[in-house]
């Protein structure tokens, strides 16, 4: 039997275009695509995508969200950035330049935007009231709890027992958990589990964790029966060349996790680094997949947009990704392929 998997990238605001695509997929379709998927796989905003669909919240709603709601998820950590005004005062002065972006030494944002803005949708549901279709929600646990020698592991917190039980878990508790980007957004605790961080360190594009717990929980009885679509959230035309890495041993941690653009270097390489290339090498990893059954969807940006971008350039920026998606050959393969349905 068929299992059809619906599988979202993690990238900040850049939810934006993969929910945009998943909405115009499903209309151009004539409702196939959300009426005949078998389960979700998410990370970060992709996880918060995922997890709202399976809580039967509307694709429409989180484009929404998205595009109006950006302000309020990103609510600025303006309490402890008093505290440290001196310490940034002295850090932008040595950079000769504005200090934003991603936190040196606080956090860039709290979580209580992105808190107020799911709990109407997520209430107090939980994986275990989830019963019809699988999924399966990518997040870095930072202490996995062992009496013998605690470790960092990666969780995929899912309603099939697979790894642990999550049954009680709420949903809204595992959206703040895979969207806790490190320097963006502060760690956040499930109780009982402890502390969280996103879970694009580890696998931005969660397709491969998807297959993993439909298979170990029988929802696949073998690899060829599962088919895919993977959304990714814009190609960013993003690198550092040879001239911009300079001195080779200049590159401690004030280069890797810079918070601006300078240089010809962009804000947090190492960040943007880790999750760009995670999506990129599991997709490539994912080709395992047998041919024609999956489908990825990863538009090309003009321009970099941060993940915490949601000007009005920025959404221009997005606007032509999700044109140029729309008008490439693998969109047609995705129509196709959810048609066959």
């Amino acid at each position: 039997m068929t299992f059809r998997l619906l599988s979202c990238d993690g990238g900040g605001i850049r939810g934006y275009i993969s929910s945009t695509l998943i909405a115009r997929l499903n209309k151009d379709t004539g409702g196939k695509l959300l009426d005949n998927i078998d389960g979700y796989a998410g990370t970060s905003t992709g996880g918060l995508i995922s997890i709202a669909l399976a809580a039967k919240v509307s694709i429409d709603t989180m484009v929404s969200i998205y595009e109006n709601d950006a302000g309020k998820i990103f609510t600025e950590n303006s309490a402890y950035f008093a505290r440290n005004a001196e310490k940034s005062r002295q850090v932008a002065q040595l950079a000769q330049q504005p200090l934003a972006g991603p936190g040196i030494f606080e956090c860039q944002y709290t979580a209580n935007g992105l808190h107020d803005t799911l709990l109407p949708y997520l209430g107090q549901t939980t994986f275990g009231d989830i019963t019809d279709k699988l999924l399966v929600i990518n997040a870095a646990r930072l202490d996995n709890g062992d009496p013998a020698g605690g470790s960092w592991t990666p969780a995929y917190l899912n309603n099939c027992g697979i790894q642990a039980d999550y049954s009680d878990i709420s949903l809204l508790n595992a959206a703040l958990a895979t969207s806790a980007a490190p320097t963006y957004f502060p760690p956040h605790n499930i109780p009982g589990l402890g502390f969280f961080a996103d879970g694009g360190t580890f696998a931005n594009n969660p397709v491969l964790n998807g297959v993993l717990v439909a298979l170990a929980s029988g929802r696949a009885a073998t690899l060829s029966e599962i088919e895919v679509l993977s959304f990714g959230t814009g190609s960013t035309p993003v690198a550092i060349s040879e001239k911009a890495v300079g001195d080779p041993l200049s590159w401690g941690v004030t280069r890797w996790l810079w918070p601006t653009a300078s240089d010809g270097v962009p804000a947090t390489p190492l960040l943007g680094m880790m999750f760009d290339l995670s999506a990129n090498n599991i997709a490539d990893i994912a080709g395992i997949i047998p041919n024609g059954k999956m489908v990825r969807i990863n538009p090309p940006l003009p321009a970099e947009v941060p993940l915490d971008g949601y000007s009005a350039q920025d959404y221009h920026y997005m606007q032509q990704a999700i044109d140029a998606a729309i008008n490439s050959s693998q969109w047609q393969d995705a129509v196709a392929l959810v048609n066959s349905w």
